[in-house]
């Protein structure tokens, strides 16, 4: 395993951000592995294990990869998303044990079928926010066993503003533009991004990152998937001007980044570019 931790800030401090407490800075822990596809006892004992070994504080951020508890298991995919309960009180029990948050995409079942939703856990065990993926990956056959969402999601925890985005997501730029629009300074994306392709992963980050300066958590699984798709790792979180805090390699491990979520405002004060844009031209195109 590998584990690689880096600190930008040294203590956590409260700052009065739009009339509350914003816990800044923030330590975001990405987990890393191969998700086995079909066993959830066997995810979330690597997932335990993984955590425990990032050893998360109060008010840490575990983000998990997509699909964390069963992989795209579409044999009995209805069978994994019956699950969700059970996977809901692991994660709120998770993270009541670091008295942390934790992230991360599972199948739910609803009256439409089958979704890939990103839920935001807290400690007391509530679901603070879901978000079921909008762009299905039709490459690999996605939108033939899940149904889409419908809506953009954003998230607030300890005062921090979030978006929500899942893996094939990152590829379209108008869905982070209404997160950053929302209000969001830290996207999550949890991903199953193969690993050739995996440079379009980390390229994907960082200019989504870039043109809506903000800062984005992109978590990847790795290894192979038993029917020879490999996934490439390269978790990663970039800050808003672009710049790598850290990155994983494509074996199992654990990313530990502390970000001061002050940056985004004082990178957007020094180069003002969303200030410029033209959303009265633009919108208008969309709506005719």
């Amino acid at each position: 395993m590998i584990r690689v931790t880096i600190s930008h800030e040294s203590r956590v401090t409260s700052h009065e951000s739009r009339g509350v407490f914003m816990s800044n800075p923030l330590t975001i822990h990405l987990i890393q592995w191969r998700i086995i596809p079909g066993n959830i006892d066997g995810n979330l004992d690597t997932a335990r294990r993984l955590i425990a070994a990032a050893s998360p504080e109060e008010g840490d951020l575990v983000l998990l990869p997509e699909l964390f508890p069963s992989g795209f298991y579409y044999s009995d995919l209805e069978k994994m998303a019956g699950e969700q309960e059970t996977v809901v009180k692991w994660m709120g029990a998770t993270a009541a044990q670091y008295e942390a948050a934790i992230a991360g995409s599972l199948p739910t079942l609803g009256p439409e079928g089958v979704a890939n939703t990103l839920m935001l856990v807290e400690k007391t065990g509530q679901v603070l926010a879901s978000y079921d993926k909008i762009h299905l990956f039709f490459v690999a056959d996605e939108n033939l066993h899940f149904v889409s969402g419908q809506n953009t999601v954003g998230a607030r925890w300890r005062g921090i503003d979030m978006g929500m985005a899942i893996c094939f997501d990152l590829r379209f730029p108008e869905l982070t533009r209404d997160l950053c629009d929302r209000g969001g300074q830290l996207i999550l994306v949890p991903a199953q991004w193969p690993r050739a392709r995996v440079d379009h992963f980390r390229d994907f980050a960082r200019v989504r990152a870039m043109e809506n300066q903000v800062f984005v958590a992109a978590c990847n699984s790795c290894g192979d998937d038993d029917k020879g798709l490999v996934l490439g790792g390269g978790s990663t979180v970039v800050g808003p001007a672009g710049d790598v805090k850290g990155v994983l390699g494509d074996e199992e491990g654990v990313l530990t980044v502390t970000i001061d979520l002050e940056e985004v405002e004082r990178v957007r004060s020094s180069f003002p570019v969303l200030k410029v844009r033209r959303k009265d031209l633009f919108e208008k195109k969309i709506e005719n």
